[in-house]
């Protein structure tokens, strides 16, 4: 693994939503997913880019944190969290792909993808 990028797409109003889809192309893997926030307060983030060439699995962790710019006035409302992830690979892409999401409780597999 040679890059990584994690870019929040969108946040808004939402219930408890856990889901993530995995492609393959080239030399990158993209996880696009939906990760949800306690309040109006909260973002995504990564947590990890775990490569095991052993395994030839890539597991890929995200979780929340507070916006920077949130201030003390945070909705109270559970926020769905938008995000897309890549890794960028030389030499061929991993077999299988696990994504996680932790909300601080130690975090569950919301997907796992095959090549």
């Amino acid at each position: 693994m040679t890059d990584t990028t994690f870019t929040v797409t969108d946040v808004s109003s939402g219930t408890q939503r856990d889901e993530a889809s995995v492609a393959f192309g080239g030399d990158t893997v993209t996880v696009e997913g939906t990760i949800w926030g306690a309040n109006g307060c909260k973002t995504g983030r990564l947590l990890g880019a775990e490569y095991d060439a052993a395994a030839d699995e890539l597991t890929v962790t995200v979780g929340t944190k507070d916006r920077e710019d949130a201030g003390d006035g945070c909705t109270q409302a559970i926020v769905e969290i938008r995000y897309r992830a890549t890794a960028t690979f030389e030499g061929g892409l991993p077999g299988t792909v696990v994504v996680t999401h932790d909300h601080g409780d130690g975090g569950k597999d919301v997907t796992t993808a095959t090549q």
